[in-house]
């Protein structure tokens, strides 16, 4: 089990983090000299918890990321004598 859906099921889901943040941000709204410890912490573990829950979203709509690798030979071509230099007919 990845850590984000670890975090949902024990509650931590994006909608609370949402609501943490919002109250920290509210509080230093009212008084941006009172800024304790504890909440400069509590905005690094929400910040984590954050990352985590995004790297296990999927990419949308259950797209998965696909990455084309291929090596296909060129047949060679002759050259023709209808061509001229700039390789134009």
């Amino acid at each position: 089990m990845q850590m984000g859906e670890a975090l949902r099921r024990e509650g931590l889901d994006e909608h609370m983090v949402a609501a943490r943040y919002a109250n920290v941000v509210s509080r230093l709204e009212k008084d941006p000299g009172d800024i304790a410890s504890g909440d400069k912490l509590l905005v690094e573990i929400l910040k984590e918890c954050s990352r985590q829950m995004e790297a296990t979203q999927p990419a949308g709509d259950g797209a998965i990321q696909v990455k084309l690798v291929h090596n296909v030979e060129r047949p060679t071509r002759k050259p023709t004598a209808e061509a001229d230099p700039n390789g134009e007919k």
